[in-house]
């Protein structure tokens, strides 16, 4: 078992679980639009990532890494809006965990496109991340008679699709960079292209200033989502393939839940409004996750 991976994996996650847990309370209510919290966190991400370039020397990819860097980035736009977009609308530790699907169509493409294989064992680890994924979808609502709400579902599983392209550029792109000089080029794709969104907005009338509350709420996200990421590239550099990283990153479903628990139990429906039952029946499914860790880090 490789200890290095594993305790950059998860650490990967639960970073990755608190930025949506901050995200989700900026969301639900306070902004008009997914499109502006996507414009003002990923240039927050471009901003700060750029701190990088004091800790290490600031490398120029060669021409043959800037069309994986390119895709990279305008993948991962894309693949947050959809992000934010189901965020807005569904439970955070019901959506959130489905993001785990993203090692199964991860896996597909780093087969086809990178050649990536593995034995049995591991392939069962993405069975079981599946199933975890289907049974976390489960979110009753008083408003609607299924308890399966589609609409966030839909959203993050197309989410999931366009972020295991991603990753496989992200892998590509590592042939040419380091992690923090490939960090710092891919928030700065991913923030530039963001400004794009300006002219959309203001063609809709919609303002965009926000309070600064809700603005020092959006840094808070982006810190731990840059950090977070830091340590998803980290351990895509470390593993021979995607699927493990993806594997470990899924325990952000684990967390996700405790920290909606956590604050249901505090009395605060700021993330989510389901009853204990409904997030012990979630917590149980994320048990399935890491099980699949256990497995896939053994083989």
């Amino acid at each position: 078992m490789n200890t290095a991976l594993l305790i950059i994996g998860t650490a990967s996650g639960f970073g990755h679980s608190v930025y949506s847990a901050i995200s989700k309370i900026v969301l639900k209510d306070r902004v008009r639009t997914p499109l502006l919290f996507l414009l003002y966190i990923n240039i927050f991400q471009a901003l700060a990532t750029m701190v990088l370039w004091v800790k290490v020397d600031p490398i120029l990819p060669p021409r043959e890494g800037w069309e994986p860097l390119l895709a990279a980035g305008l993948t991962c736009l894309l693949a947050y809006l959809f992000l934010y977009s189901s965020l807005s609308c569904g439970d955070v530790s019901s959506v959130m965990p489905i993001m785990g699907s993203k090692v199964i169509f991860s896996g597909v493409l780093a087969r086809l496109m990178l050649g990536e294989g593995h034995s049995w064992p591991i392939y069962l680890a993405i069975v079981l991340v599946a199933v975890s994924v289907a049974v976390l979808s489960y979110s009753p609502s008083r408003e609607q008679h299924t308890h399966f709400r589609m609409r966030p579902i839909v959203l993050m599983l197309l989410c999931c699709v366009i972020f295991s392209f991603t990753d496989i550029f992200i892998k590509r792109s590592l042939v040419y960079l380091d992690s923090a000089n490939f960090l710092v080029y891919y928030n700065l794709i991913v923030g530039t292209a963001s400004l794009f969104i300006i002219p959309y907005l203001k063609l809709r009338g919609i303002p965009l200033r926000i309070p600064q509350r809700d603005m020092l709420t959006i840094l808070l996200s982006a810190v731990f989502l840059i950090g977070s990421t830091l340590l998803f590239v980290q351990a895509l550099k470390i593993a021979e393939g995607v699927v493990i990283p993806n594997i470990l990153m899924a325990t952000r479903g684990v967390f996700v839940v405790l920290i909606s628990l956590v604050m249901t139990h505090r009395g605060s429906t700021m993330l989510d409004e389901q009853s204990k039952s409904v997030y012990a029946f979630r917590f149980a499914a994320s048990l399935l996750i890491v099980l699949s860790i256990v497995i896939a880090l053994k083989n």
